[in-house]
């Protein structure tokens, strides 16, 4: 979206726009002439912008912070401009946590975990869920993830890995509590205020799969962005089990669930892998978080708390 068309979309909100900069390829940050800032974004189709705002009135309606569209000047809550829809979200004031901080600071996975909790109870009861894609974690990963890695990688020992864990993870996947999840839930998606929610953003690639992928996600990216650093991965695996008993406190996990992290984890990143076959430097750094991850099994669920019939956590 180049600064230009983001002049004219804005004028459907009636905005005089100042000044802009352009974040994404989907984002613009706009300042009007009285200085109010907004977030104009390029959206999907109209019924993909329909069910997403759907879902962020229900998050409002039950005081969940986060970005909710304003009305254009005819009172719609999207325009559409040469064939594609837009949306513009007031400013959010605050900021994601910082990678190091979150690691060293066993307050913010406390408050990580018990936001992705309070999020993902909400959209648990979220009405509209059958109009957002639904997935099947298993078959992501072994009817297209791996699939794809083998065209792209001919390691064989990596392929033997993926045999391995094939039973396992259909097993305990299989079973999980599935529900509409954010399906985005990284750090820089989550903003805050001297340790109080600003809001949680980018609902759009919400859909349908199991309860903990949000969860997991966090974790992995997370662990993407200090993984060639020694000292902040093993300070990593802590925080594994300090925002999974955060998550717990609020939104209880099964016994499965728990048990799940890691094959959950593992599917997260050959997802991702099988995203990047084509980009070298990524797929590897995932492919090595992969490796990483499947080797330090007993290190991670050591970390993850691990829970009595009854529901309770027993450190």
């Amino acid at each position: 979206m180049n600064l230009d068309n983001a002049n004219q979309i804005s004028s459907f909100w009636g905005i005089q726009i100042k000044e802009g900069k352009i974040l994404s390829e989907r984002a613009t940050l706009l300042i009007a002439s009285d200085q109010q800032r907004f977030i104009l974004k390029k959206k999907g189709s109209t019924q993909e912008v329909e069910r997403e705002i759907k879902l962020l009135k229900q998050l409002k309606d039950n005081k969940f912070n986060t970005q909710y569209p304003i009305a254009t000047s005819s009172g719609e809550v999207f325009a559409s401009y040469q064939e594609k829809n837009y949306c513009l979200y007031p400013f959010l004031e605050g900021k994601p946590f910082d990678i190091k901080e979150a690691l060293d600071n066993s307050e913010i996975p406390r408050l990580l975990g018990e936001t992705i909790a309070l999020m993902n109870k909400l959209m648990s009861s979220f009405s509209g869920f059958e109009d957002f894609p639904d997935k099947n974690l298993y078959k992501m990963v072994y009817g297209y993830a791996v699939k794809e890695i083998g065209n792209g990688d001919e390691c064989e020992n990596l392929m033997k890995l993926f045999r391995e864990l094939e039973v396992g993870l259909k097993g305990h996947v299989g079973e999980l509590p599935r529900q509409l999840i954010h399906r985005d839930a990284h750090l820089h998606n989550m903003l805050f205020i001297n340790n109080k929610l600003s809001g949680v953003i980018d609902f759009e690639i919400a859909e349908v799969n199991v309860r903990i992928f949000d969860l997991c996600y966090c974790c992995t990216s997370i662990l993407s962005e200090v993984f060639h650093d020694e000292v902040l991965r093993e300070k990593w695996l802590p925080f594994v089990g300090e925002i999974v008993a955060a998550y717990n406190r609020h939104s209880p996990l099964s016994i499965s669930e728990c048990k799940s992290v890691w094959y959950v984890m593992l599917s997260i990143q050959t997802i991702f892998m099988a995203y990047l076959i084509k980009d070298p430097s990524l797929y590897g750094l995932n492919k090595s978080m992969f490796k990483w991850i499947y080797d330090n099994k007993d290190r991670i669920e050591e970390n993850v708390p691990k829970i009595h019939q009854q529901g309770v956590f027993n450190r």
